[in-house]
């Protein structure tokens, strides 16, 4: 209960600071012009109490209450006339203008104020005010008024910040969304591609392994349009893609291909952005073994500690071939992307090669997936 209450006291104060519902509005608005009156006639009753008036903070309050207009005019003036059709369309000289003029021509307010309604409250309880009002009265309207709207402005500055970047934030995200999804559907008719051409090779030849490997590709087919819609997956769902892959790239090499696979740690209960490995699998028989005419072999070793994975993929590679580091893979570019953009900062991702083997090392902090879901 005490939980619950302080979340609702929380959720309130959040939509009175921040909603803009009517009554919130104006709850908001009559709240900080009530502390204003109360903080002015607080501050003037000290002056009155100095002059020895009979009922000091009766005035202070009373006269706190007749200028508090003058204070709403400058600070209204500002935030819903000045802000919007000058400052945030970039015309600050017209800005800086007109606020001078409306600070002028508010301050006029207090002696006109104090002169015609202030003096004759004062004379009616018989005090005689003997300043000069114009001079006095033209200090304490400037005064008062550019406190008080400097404060009404400066709130109304933070929460247009404040709402600018939760609109900057809400962007981000959707344009991160828009990029993660153009990159997956990139991605995917790359590897059906590629994996359809492997099915074909074993039809040309006649493969009893055919129908099963059509099988692993209804399999591969359900993970992409299911399984790869989320923003993350389970561990050891990709890890069993990238077996599915692997069997099916062995049966058309057949003998011929040595594999490695290697895998170290608990791949459950950990996630992964979907797809995230598979293509470096992919671009390792398209852009290694494919090249290769005698033994092609590839070394898949995948390690999980804690929250850290590493994973490293090597294969052989044909001499005087165009190196996968520079060619124009898709799946391989579009992964870099896709780690740039969901695991900034948690990722460090090495590719080597020299004449004979091309190596490819990630490490990547799992827990560490942004999410673009809105």
């Amino acid at each position: 209960m005490p939980n619950q209450y302080v979340y609702r006291m929380e959720e309130f104060f959040a939509k009175l600071a921040l909603s803009e519902g009517r009554y919130y509005k104006l709850g908001r608005h009559f709240l900080f012009w009530l502390v204003c009156w109360l903080f002015m006639g607080f501050i003037y009753g000290f002056y009155y109490a100095g002059r020895n008036y009979i009922l000091p903070f009766p005035f202070s309050y009373l006269e706190s209450l007749i200028y508090l207009p003058q204070h709403m005019i400058l600070s209204y003036g500002i935030i819903y006339l000045i802000l919007p059709l000058f400052i945030q369309k970039g015309k600050y000289a017209y800005a800086i203008a007109t606020v001078g003029l409306l600070i002028v021509a508010v301050a006029f307010l207090s002696p006109a104020i104090s002169y015609f309604i202030i003096v004759p409250i004062k004379e009616s309880f018989g005090v005689v005010e003997k300043q000069n009002l114009i001079f006095y009265g033209l200090m304490a309207g400037l005064r008062g008024s550019m406190t008080v709207a400097g404060f009404a402005v400066a709130i109304k500055l933070v929460k247009m910040w404040y709402f600018k970047n939760v609109e900057n934030e809400r962007l981000e995200k959707e344009k991160l969304k828009a990029e993660l999804e153009i990159l997956k559907g990139q991605l995917n008719p790359h590897f059906m591609f590629n994996t359809l051409n492997s099915i074909y090779a074993l039809a040309l030849k006649k493969s009893d392994y055919t129908p099963e490997a059509i099988i692993k590709l209804s399999q591969l087919m359900r993970y992409i349009l299911t399984d790869c819609n989320a923003t993350a997956i389970d561990l050891y769902k990709e890890v069993e893609v990238l077996n599915n892959y692997i069997s099916l790239e062995k049966s058309r090499f057949g003998a011929r291909l040595e594999v490695t696979v290697n895998i170290q740690g608990s791949i459950s209960n950990k996630m992964i952005a979907p797809l995230l490995l598979l293509p470096f699998v992919e671009n390792s028989f398209k852009h290694g073994t494919s090249e290769i005419i005698e033994q092609p072999w590839i070394s898949m070793d995948l390690r999980v500690s804690d929250d850290m994975l590493n994973f490293k993929l090597i294969n052989g590679k044909a001499r005087n071939k165009t190196s996968p580091v520079t060619s124009s893979a898709v799946g391989l570019k579009n992964v870099k992307k896709r780690l740039a953009l969901l695991y900034p900062e948690a990722y460090k991702l090495t590719l080597t090669e020299d004449d004979d083997t091309y190596i490819a090392s990630l490490m990547l902090q799992l827990g560490n997936i942004k999410s673009p879901a809105l």
